[in-house]
């Protein structure tokens, strides 16, 4: 074989060898290469695989086109070049590979070799699987190195984006399973194609109070988790929308959880599918602990049934005030002075209801408002026991002691310089019951007169106490008025809802 037919084939790299003069290598004309390696180099051309060759101790490159497109813009120049100037980025590996496998006849492999190459003119980061064998004399003297390389780069970036990719979604699972135990929405899934396989997220587990072996619990388990009150209902409309045509499943029920006996009201909302002939095939949903709604739905409720009830009392307070304002007054002027104090009066006790968790009132807290209307507490003795009372006797008592503080500055105690009101209350045990007893004393005012017709204070302790719930009595002493009320403890805390009838005594 002459030296232009040399080497037979070998695509771009062996047309490039056939050219050759002989100057582009220490080795001189490739006729003049030694047998081995002009037989390892036709292998090499041969061969599909990327592949390079180094030979003797300088690490001469000879190399395949497969090889060419790894080496990148640096193919042609360094086609016969030494292995250091070739690839002088890599020093330290080629120090290896030769002293391994050239110099100590052993092979040497690598998997995913991260190297940093400047193949196309700048620092490019590249995976190489690379497998060094070592080629003998007939004496085993070491000849060259014969490499087979494949590049991973492409497989390196693909796995790291897939890597990503899956901590991504683990992430996202992760952040999704502590958002379903936050909100207290559990997943689960439920093959229908013969009959009801069941699949629970943990998330479902947990809601429905269930250990984790509950993951595949039978329908009748599911069933059986079911309030009997709204059991059957429940299901017969889950077997009627997997039965049917529908898509959607949306139901609200309550359950009595299995770890603690508690009932608990539970949303689902889910997907049925369904093939092309609607046949159910599979049902994809989540349930959702709405407890805390439901519960606040219904104090809702209660609030609005409260308000309303408030409302007409309020109402049927006014009108009464109204009619006993009017039917008393002396002028129209008077009607409106008396009639707009009154009101005020109403809204003071209002304040004091609407800030209780059931619109009560402490008894402290009435008295205290008493005294904003004369402004000067040193005109005020007032202690007693803490005593709550309810909406209706709180607005009562509180209008009751307006009139009672009213009249004394004008005719009473408060109306000079130097009179006193002692306003005291206390609980006392009657035949077993507690009793509320109330007394309001003046003194140091002028002489007392009694009033020549029943006042409003006395009216209005009719409307709020029956004969048998409390008496009101007035004293009108020469020392100053003593006004005294004496009720059940208990009417005074639940007597809300009852109809006012008339009570014994007067006041005012």
């Amino acid at each position: 074989m002459n030296e232009r037919s040399w080497p037979v084939g070998g695509g771009e790299v062996g047309a490039m060898l056939r050219r050759w003069t002989g100057a582009e290598t220490p080795l001189g004309p490739v006729s003049a290469w030694p047998v081995r390696l002009r037989s390892a180099v036709q292998v090499v051309l041969a061969t599909p695989t990327p592949m390079v060759m180094f030979w003797g101790p300088s690490g001469l490159l000879f190399y395949n086109d497969a090889y060419a497109v790894i080496a990148g813009a640096k193919h042609p120049d360094i086609l016969g070049c030494a292995l250091h100037e070739a690839w002088p980025e890599v020093r330290d590996l080629h120090d290896e590979v030769m002293g391994t496998v050239f110099e100590g006849g052993q092979p040497l492999s690598f998997r995913d070799l991260p190297l940093v190459l400047h193949r196309n003119g700048a620092a490019e980061d590249v995976w190489l699987n690379v497998d060094y064998s070592p080629i003998f004399d007939d004496d085993g003297g070491g000849l060259g190195v014969l490499a087979v390389v494949t590049e991973t780069t492409k497989l390196i970036h693909a796995q790291r984006e897939r890597d990503a990719a899956e901590q991504a979604l683990r992430r996202r699972e992760q952040e999704l399973a502590q958002v379903q135990k936050i909100g207290k929405v559990g997943g689960l899934e439920v093959d229908l194609r013969d009959g009801f396989r069941n699949t629970r997220s943990p998330e479902y587990l947990l809601v429905h109070g269930l250990p984790p072996e509950a993951a595949h619990e039978t329908h009748e388990d599911w069933v059986r988790r079911i309030h009997p009150q709204e059991r059957a209902m429940v299901e017969s409309h889950f077997r009627e929308s997997v039965a049917g045509s529908a898509t959607d499943y949306q139901m609200e029920y309550r359950i009595i959880r299995p770890s603690d006996g508690a009932v608990r009201w539970i949303s689902a909302v889910a997907q049925i599918e369904r093939d092309g002939e609607g046949r159910p095939q599979r049902l994809v949903g989540a349930h959702i602990d709405v407890t805390e709604r439901k519960e606040t739905e219904a104090q809702l409720r209660l609030l609005m049934q409260e308000l309303a009830h408030r409302v007409k009392n309020t109402l049927a307070m006014i009108q009464a005030i109204a009619s006993q304002t009017l039917r008393g007054a002396t002028s129209l002027e008077a009607a409106n002075e008396a009639f707009t104090a009154r009101l005020s009066a109403l809204a003071r006790a209002h304040d004091l209801l609407v800030g209780g968790a059931r619109a009560h009132a402490a008894m402290a807290d009435i008295a205290a408002s008493v005294i904003g209307i004369q402004g000067d507490p040193t005109r005020f003795e007032i202690g007693g026991p803490e005593v709550v009372l309810g909406p209706r006797a709180a607005l009562a008592l509180t209008l009751v002691l307006h009139e009672l503080a009213t009249n004394a500055v004008k005719y009473g105690a408060l109306s000079n310089e130097s009179g006193l009101v002692a306003l005291s209350w206390r609980i006392d045990e009657i035949d077993g019951v507690p009793h509320f007893r109330l007394r309001w004393q003046e003194s140091g005012g002028p002489p007392v007169v009694p009033p020549t017709r029943r006042g409003f204070g006395s009216r209005l302790i009719q409307r709020t106490f029956t004969a048998a719930q409390g008496r009101a009595d007035s004293a009108y002493l020469p020392a100053g008025l003593v006004f005294t009320l004496d009720a059940p403890l208990e009417a005074l805390k639940d007597g809300e809802g009852e109809e006012p009838a008339r009570a014994r005594g007067s006041a005012g």
